[in-house]
């Protein structure tokens, strides 16, 4: 079950390469059309979860707490799905969550800047020097968008495996770039990266249970035992490690709930000021 995640700083041009790239491995295709089952089982609106995916929190839209559990949802969902076949992955962020996993091929594809730049100032009825600014924006955009997110720079191509520029590049001889890639050893499937898989998926299943209730905690997981952290007042601890060891320990896969609770020392501040 080798996995490819292609990330692109244009969404049609990734999501063009991902889906040449799946039919020619003869691989599953996993991209945004899962969420509106995410949707479903979750029952809140699809658009919802595609906001997450696109937009940072703001004061007048989506709030953190609120985004951070509609992307929970959607890694929850994605890292499930990757467990079981030979898949390409595209527009569901997963380039920033399945990390350290060896049969996992990473791909950042560029988009030729000229064209995007012609394309976007057609789309946007405006010149290529403001279509260059609104380009650099949205870049900028994403690189604090991920920072947020998963404390990572999705901008920054050491994050990934492989990275292919379109400039000098054309989309088949970069799917022919990616399909050779997938088939070194290093991308092979082995015991540990799939666990470390599991493992993942584990946690990602956790985190989604708790974010309902708890919406700052931190879940590790390793062979069925988890290791969670959030915080608390004082006052509050005990009854806080207890709660979340009563959900985490009926989910399906685990054996063992450690919880570390720390000083909410930001709510401790405040109530000191009333």
């Amino acid at each position: 079950m080798s996995i490819i995640i292609i990330s692109s700083d244009s969404y049609s041009v990734g999501r063009e390469i991902a889906m040449k790239t799946a039919k020619n491995l003869d691989y599953n295709f996993l991209g945004r059309e899962s969420l509106a089952q995410v949707a479903d089982k979750k029952n809140i609106e699809e658009a919802k979860l595609i906001k997450a995916l696109d937009d940072g929190p703001s004061f007048l839209g989506m709030k953190k707490k609120l985004r951070n559990r509609y992307l929970a949802y959607v890694q929850e969902a994605t890292l499930g799905t990757l467990l079981n076949e030979n898949l390409v992955c595209q527009g569901l962020a997963a380039h920033l969550y399945v990390l350290g996993i060896s049969h996992c091929l990473s791909v950042l594809v560029l988009a030729d800047p000229e064209q995007i730049l012609q394309q976007s100032a057609s789309d946007k009825s405006v010149s290529k020097k403001d279509a260059k600014k609104l380009m650099d924006r949205h870049n900028s955009f994403r690189r604090r968008w991920s920072m947020d997110a998963f404390d990572l720079d999705e901008t920054d191509p050491s994050q990934y495996d492989l990275t292919i520029s379109l400039s000098q590049i054309d989309a088949n001889e970069a799917v022919k770039i990616i399909g050779e890639t997938i088939t070194y050893r290093r991308f092979n499937p082995m015991t540990y990266s799939i666990k470390c898989l599991q493992d993942l998926e584990l946690a990602a299943r956790v985190r989604a249970a708790l974010l309902e209730h708890f919406p700052n905690v931190k879940v590790q997981a390793n062979s069925g035992t988890l290791v969670i952290e959030t915080t608390a007042l004082k006052r509050e601890k005990r009854k806080r490690a207890e709660a979340i060891k009563a959900i985490a320990g009926k989910i399906p896969g685990v054996e063992y709930v450690e919880v570390h609770v720390l000083n909410d020392i930001f709510r401790q501040a405040a109530e000191s000021f009333r």
